[in-house]
């Protein structure tokens, strides 16, 4: 058997947003490498076969080097066949630094690649994919996990953007072929606007859903719920409810909801997203659609702080009337953000804006293939921490607790004036 020059394992899998690591691997065939692809399926945050992808089209894929397995059949799959390059997904699991060491003591390279731009796990991998400097200082300073203190050892720090945020429908279960087709698969008017509805899990268990859906539906607009990953994977493989609800939400406030495999077509359809607090935020300028934001009600000053880097692509609802700010918003829509509204955003986070993510992200695993084991890494947290500064401003700082804000502060002092 060959080795392939790059295997990708992905544990924890959004059912809307796989696709688009399916897109880097056949780019990365095309650009001439050899890849594999683990996906993992069933619970707790796996695909379901049949549901994410149909049977003859799992198929198709294992004869591309994509193959669906049983998280343990995935593990095990990694443990006994080598591969040059082996990437793993940022989030917080307990089977990935297992396999991250495992990895390295038989000799092969090892990657995370971000899924956000405010959480990466780190496992111990060699090499960071981040999609920004502004991650660094999420995790060493705002999020402060035990494992942020890792970061230093990796050999090589690369920003590539983030694929998750490309604007690539998911054609493995439906291909529509204009809005019209989209709207007669969930029962919607074409001809009235179409709100996309992204509750957190708060909005889940407050009447604000119930006050959502009775404004779009007073003001004739189509309203579909794009709900959180986690919550399609209750949908998908049962257990207990992540937030304690008796149901989804979608059922219990009767709003009907986008299906996870459609959440791309979805963004690429509709005329505003509705969130309170939702990593859309800096999605939405790259499918260039405007948002509405809710006043947040945790996270209160980092969720505004996010929502300024899209700066106009966003209109901030005052909360003070929730019914009556959602039915204005709904009647008389805010002026649509410009082309050059949407750019600003996406050069916000994203530092090469000449390339889209997949490129990006190409030329980074070309280069940890080329790269010598002995590649020095950055050194300290501090080095790292210098990569983040200038992106940092006031309005990050202030989301800090009072202690980490001191902290960061007086580091960032003494990293200005110390080599």
């Amino acid at each position: 058997m060959s080795v392939p020059d790059i295997r990708f394992v992905w544990l924890n899998v959004h059912g809307g947003a796989f696709h688009k690591l399916l897109r880097l691997h056949d780019r990365l065939l095309a650009a001439g490498f050899s890849c594999e692809t683990l996906i993992a399926v069933g619970p707790p945050h796996g695909l379901k076969l049949g549901l994410d992808v149909p049977g003859a089209r799992a198929e198709e894929l294992a004869g591309r080097g994509v193959r669906l397995l049983p998280r343990a059949e995935v593990l095990k799959h990694a443990d006994a066949t080598p591969a040059e390059l082996t990437v793993a997904d940022a989030h917080h699991d307990a089977d990935l630094p297992r396999l991250m060491a495992a990895t390295r003591a038989r000799g092969g390279k090892t990657a995370q690649m971000a899924t956000l731009l405010g959480d990466f796990c780190h496992h111990g991998a060699e090499h960071l994919l981040l999609q920004h400097p502004l991650t660094l200082f999420f995790e060493l300073d705002f999020n402060h996990t035990p494992e942020s203190r890792t970061l230093a050892a990796a050999k090589g720090v690369h920003f590539t953007g983030n694929i998750f945020f490309e604007p690539t429908v998911n054609r493995l279960v439906n291909d529509y072929p204009d809005r019209e087709a989209f709207c007669a698969r969930y029962a919607l008017a074409p001809a009235r606007p179409l709100c996309l509805w992204l509750p957190n899990s708060l909005d889940a268990r407050s009447e604000t859903y119930a006050r959502v859906a009775r404004a779009a539906r007073q003001a004739g607009v189509n309203l579909l719920a794009k709900l959180h990953p986690w919550e399609y994977a209750f949908k998908k493989h049962g257990g207990a409810h992540p937030w304690g609800l008796s149901d989804a939400s979608d059922r219990v406030w009767n709003v009907p909801a986008v299906d996870e495999t459609d959440g791309a077509w979805a963004y690429r359809f509709c005329d505003l997203a509705l969130v309170r607090a939702s990593a859309a935020i800096l999605e939405l300028p790259f499918w260039e659609k405007p948002g509405a934001l809710l006043p947040p009600t945790s996270y209160v000053r980092l969720v505004n702080a996010q929502a300024r880097l899209v700066g106009r692509c966003f209109t901030h609802l005052p909360g003070r009337d929730e019914a009556a700010e959602l039915a204005a918003l709904f009647q008389n829509p805010p002026p649509a953000p410009t082309p050059a509204d949407y750019a600003a955003a996406r050069a916000r986070v994203r530092l090469d804006t000449t390339r889209d993510a997949y490129a990006q992200t190409i030329d980074a695993l070309r280069a940890i293939l080329s790269a010598p084991d002995t590649l020095p890494g950055p050194g300290s947290l501090a080095a790292l921490r210098r990569m983040a500064d200038p992106f940092v401003g006031l309005d990050f700082i202030r989301a800090l607790t009072p202690t980490r804000m001191v902290r960061y502060l007086a580091g960032r002092a003494l990293r200005s004036v110390l080599p």
